[in-house]
């Protein structure tokens, strides 16, 4: 009798074993797994937004119309026009990218890429500020023209733009453990995305083109704040009065992929990815004369 006792004690202590042991893979399957920052950030992002590189004449109008929006209309940085559209000289030899926000069909930024010329023609920044460059050397007249570009006119709605305005800025070392913590406040509904996807929308298109060098007049503080997230423009020059302080910065595409921080390295990867069919529209009709060579991107891998 004993003996019984024992074996059925051995049988059920062994199917209780057996059942706990299979436990964590049933639950795996029903319970939802926890999303590092990483993926939430690519997952919020891309569950609202569209990327759009203006191949075609009306998407360039989209991102003109929102450059009037924000660069006349709300900030009074240039004269409205009847058109309602911000254009210049520049943007017959430039790239425009903007980000669509899905539940409205409404630009929610826009940025572009203007490129010099074989036949002589500089890039912006130095017809503003060339005198305020601490190193002639860096100019980029003085750089073979296919190996740099001018990245300006990001230009953010209001009404998106606000949200970024209450973000709060994390070292980068601190962005990961920012979601695990529960004492630490982050929303990613506040998490400056826009500005960065533009960033990193604008750099997919500088190493698809083999771009060395990306030239950009801005604030000092957007500057600190981009340099947060890993995202490091170096200053190339003295601050000037130009719509308030602007700084002459220039950002290594390659060095930024290496550089950015753990969490956005996937965001870029899949923002990337979501812009391989409009690079290779865009090869086919970029109206500038430099002779680009389209290379793939070497993309930074997350750890």
């Amino acid at each position: 009798m004993k003996i019984r006792t024992v074996n059925a004690m051995r049988a059920f202590n062994g199917a209780v074993l057996s059942t706990l042991n299979k436990l964590p893979t049933q639950l795996s399957k029903v319970l939802p797994k926890r999303l590092s920052l990483e993926q939430s950030i690519s997952d919020f992002f891309f569950s609202r937004y569209e990327l759009v590189i203006a191949n075609e004449e009306s998407e360039k109008q989209e991102s003109y119309k929102t450059r009037h929006k924000v660069y006349c209309e709300e900030m009074n940085f240039e004269q409205t026009n009847a058109t309602a559209l911000e254009k210049d000289k520049f943007d017959d030899r430039a790239i425009n990218c903007y980000i669509k926000h899905l539940p409205t069909g409404e630009c929610a930024g826009t940025i572009r890429l203007v490129l010099p010329t074989n036949a002589g023609l500089s890039l912006p920044l130095e017809e503003k500020c060339k005198d305020a460059f601490e190193d002639g050397t860096l100019l980029p007249s003085n750089l073979a023209p296919q190996s740099v570009c001018e990245i300006s006119r990001l230009a953010i709605p209001r009404e998106f733009r606000v949200h970024q305005m209450r973000s709060k800025i994390l070292p980068s070392e601190k962005l990961e453990k920012a979601k695990k913590k529960s004492t630490t406040s982050f929303n990613l509904e506040h998490f400056p995305y826009l500005s960065i996807a533009l960033y990193l929308m604008a750099t997919s298109v500088c190493q698809h083109l083999n771009v060395e060098h990306a030239y950009v007049l801005m604030e000092p503080k957007l500057a600190r704040r981009m340099k947060a997230f890993g995202i490091h423009f170096e200053p190339v020059g003295e601050a000037i009065e130009f719509n308030g302080k602007r700084m002459p910065y220039r950002l290594s595409p390659s060095v930024l992929l290496e550089e950015i921080a753990k969490p956005l390295k996937g965001f870029h990867m899949k923002i990337h990815n979501r812009l391989q069919n409009a690079l290779q529209a865009m090869d086919t009709s970029l109206v500038p004369t430099v002779q680009y060579t389209p290379q793939p991107l070497r993309v930074a891998h997350a750890a």
